[in-house]
C-alpha cells in the first residue's frame, strides 16, 4: 500500500512540474530576444542580477514546499 502511495505522488510530482515547465515556456516565447552586442551599465546589470537572483530564490522556496508536503505525508508513523 505504501509503494503505491509512495509512487501516486511521485507521478503527480513528475506531472505537474511538466505540465508547470510547458506553460512557462509559451508565455516566455512571447519576449523579445536581446542582443548579445548590448552592453550593460552597472545599475542595469545589478537590477538583472538582482531579479534572477530573487526568481531563482521564490522558485526554490516553491521547490521546497512541494518538497516537505511530500515527505510528510509519506511517513505514518510505526
Amino acid at each position: 500500500m505504501r509503494i503505491m502511495t509512495v509512487a501516486t505522488v511521485l507521478a503527480l510530482l513528475i506531472a505537474s512540474q511538466s505540465v508547470s515547465a510547458k506553460e512557462t515556456t509559451e508565455a516566455g516565447s512571447g519576449n523579445p530576444k536581446m542582443s548579445a552586442s548590448r552592453s550593460y551599465s552597472a545599475e542595469e546589470s545589478a537590477t538583472l542580477s538582482r531579479a534572477a537572483r530573487t526568481k531563482a530564490e521564490a522558485q526554490e522556496r516553491i521547490w521546497d514546499l512541494k518538497m516537505k508536503t511530500i515527505t510528510k505525508g509519506i511517513c505514518t508513523g510505526c
